[in-house]
């Protein structure tokens, strides 16, 4: 039985992302930029199979956005 619970907690939790993510693909791009998204990022996320965690890719590529714009910032 726990198979069948944990790919109904998997859709419902893409189910979740895809209404924040579709409500957020609304917005405008430099919108997105200072809540921290990039557009390519989400629709990315989108096609993602269901056994991976869209949340988590989308935190990721924000961790390592923000790391990146860190070393640029940085001297040299």
């Amino acid at each position: 039985m726990q198979p069948i619970t944990s790919w109904m907690q998997s859709y419902s939790r893409r189910q979740q992302f895809r209404r924040m993510a579709q409500s957020l693909l609304k917005e405008r791009d430099d919108t997105l930029s200072d809540l921290g998204y990039d557009r390519h990022d989400l629709e990315g996320a989108l096609h993602l199979p269901i056994r991976k965690d869209a949340l988590q890719y989308i935190e990721a590529r924000r961790s390592t956005r923000a790391h990146e714009g860190r070393r640029r910032r940085l001297p040299a």
